[in-house]
């Protein structure tokens, strides 16, 4: 075993001994909840490399909590929304899971962002049996485990249905060499892994894509030049990522000088974000990537620009959507308890959203898919027209 291993087993089983711990002491401490207010919570990334995502999040579920306490709350009572802080780390993410439901006593909660701290998160949101609605987590693992269902859910598409949008396209333009690169995690490594398996079962196809390429990039780096100088040498058609702006954009800026000028880029949800055009500049023209459904109500579009003086990106509109849903079901049930507000979720049936129509299936999953391609078209993401 090499240093790096050895180093990744210690962060597992400290990881393993946190979680373990707070469930030995769930019986401990159970304060009762307010019958002042209604209180609810978002985490998501508020600092680190998921910044510009998890602020996104944050805003879309804020802008819909005042909104409904300036229309009277729940039953005249305050919604109060706690805002925290996971950064994108898996630790982080169960802590505040366990704070949430063990001394905050919230009754639902939207987030996380990340598929990583989505899944460990939510055995502590289903043991409390309260919901947790994810704008942004898109493993299909997290909706698929016994122990949680009836209480995950998502208002986002899943990783296997953006590997098939971006696999068609692939298909469609008739891109043979295919080079595929991920981040180091889970939703870098499922991403890929779903996208290269759409890849090999084509089928009904004349065109047959070839992976020559696929590798893991390192998080974070201003530089990528030795790896893009490598994959050069395979001579792609086509590059695919698994990760997030920053990464994309730092990749993207060095194309011309490594011979790929000429090489197209795709990516996952990961990369619709401003900041993927901002870092690469003209390099990013062309560039596809996957994004949630459009902003079907644009009246959000314009409370939300007076609300934060910036357009809404990312997972806005998903949280803006799944804060509405979770307060939608308590109205409806008119008690505190969490129980009996998942299940009034797990019924959500045509919700009017401002991103369209939303209905949950018996996984918690969407059952429209919740993705769109996006194209990079003068310095601005434009959704592609007619694609499949």
């Amino acid at each position: 075993m090499n240093e790096k291993e050895k180093k990744v087993k210690k962060q597992l089983i400290n990881l393993l001994i946190l979680i373990l711990s707070l469930f030995l002491m769930w019986g401990c401490f159970s304060p009762p909840r307010s019958e002042e207010v209604y209180k609810i919570a978002v985490v998501a990334p508020q600092s680190g490399p998921y910044l510009y995502l998890g602020e996104s999040i944050i805003n879309g579920a804020e802008l819909a909590v005042e909104e409904a306490n300036a229309s009277g709350g729940i039953d005249r009572k305050k919604i109060v929304l706690i805002k925290e802080d996971d950064g994108g780390l898996v630790g982080e993410g169960a802590f505040f899971a366990y704070r949430l439901t063990r001394t905050e006593m919230v009754l639902g909660v939207i987030g996380h962002l990340n598929s990583d701290i989505s899944i460990p998160a939510s055995e502590f949101y289903a043991r409390a049996m309260i919901p947790e609605i994810s704008p942004g987590s898109t493993s299909p693992y997290f909706t698929e485990r016994i122990a949680t269902m009836g209480y995950v859910f998502r208002t986002i598409g899943r990783d296997d249905t953006q590997g098939k949008l971006l696999a068609d396209y692939v298909i469609k333009h008739g891109l043979i060499r295919v080079a595929i690169l991920y981040n180091d995690r889970a939703y870098g490594k499922l991403l890929a892994g779903e996208f290269a398996k759409s890849l090999k079962n084509t089928v009904n196809s004349r065109i047959k894509p070839q992976i020559v390429f696929y590798n893991m990039i390192e998080v974070g780096k201003k530089d990528y030049g030795a790896l893009i100088s490598q994959l050069s040498s395979y001579k792609p058609d086509v590059v695919f990522l698994a990760g997030e702006q920053d990464d994309a954009g730092n990749l993207v800026k060095d194309f011309p000088r490594y011979g790929l000028g000429m090489t197209r880029f795709i990516g996952g949800d990961g990369i619709d974000n401003e900041e993927f055009i901002k870092i690469g500049g003209k390099n990013t023209e062309g560039a596809v990537v996957i994004s949630p459904s459009p902003i079907t109500d644009k009246s959000f579009i314009d409370k939300y620009v007076d609300r934060f003086k910036k357009v809404p990106l990312g997972y806005a509109a998903n949280s803006y959507d799944a804060t509405n849903i979770l307060i939608a079901a308590i109205r409806k049930v008119k008690v505190q308890d969490g129980e009996k507000i998942a299940r009034e979720v797990a019924s959500t049936m045509n919700f009017k959203g401002v991103s369209g129509l939303i209905s949950f299936n018996e996984n918690g999953d969407l059952t429209s898919p919740g993705f769109v391609l996006s194209k990079v078209e003068n310095g601005k993401f434009k959704v592609i027209a007619n694609e499949k």
